[in-house]
């Protein structure tokens, strides 16, 4: 058990169960997004399902980890720790690898203002958005 997932829920000040140790130390060795059904095998039985989305309830609330979903509606989650702001996502279609990518802050300055027009034109309150770029990686285009 490492002492970094004890860390940081002592830094969060949130109780230390055994639950969510596993989790924060499964999510820190894969450090990139995952698929709760991923996390929980990855877990190999050392946690109930229920308690999974327990956990990761927990530690969503307390910005520690966020969840998304991928372009085939499968909820993602990740560690939200040290992240520099907002990101988006690369998905490729062979694999179903997902990658954190940060755009130009030039890009999602125009971004932000296309949305925040969307919002005065339509009258809808957006509380979020995120871009999904779909392709495929280098190992799947090299495998056919």
């Amino acid at each position: 058990m490492s002492n970094k997932s004890k860390d940081i829920l002592l830094e969060h000040n949130i109780s230390i169960t055994n639950p969510r140790i596993l989790v924060l130390e499964q999510l820190l060795k894969v450090k990139k997004p995952i698929s709760i059904d991923s996390l929980l095998n990855s877990l190999d039985n050392q946690v109930a399902t229920s308690t999974l989305y327990r956990v990761l309830n927990d530690l969503q609330k307390i910005n520690i980890v966020s969840q998304f979903l991928s372009p085939e509606n499968i909820t993602m989650v990740e560690l939200s720790l040290n992240e520099s702001g907002h990101h988006h996502h690369l998905f490729c279609k062979g694999c179903g690898d997902v990658t954190d990518i940060e755009l130009s802050l030039g890009f999602e300055q125009k971004l932000s203002n296309e949305v925040k027009m969307l919002e005065k034109t339509l009258g809808f309150l957006i509380d979020d958005h995120g871009l999904e770029l779909i392709g495929e990686c280098n190992a799947c285009r090299d495998s056919v």
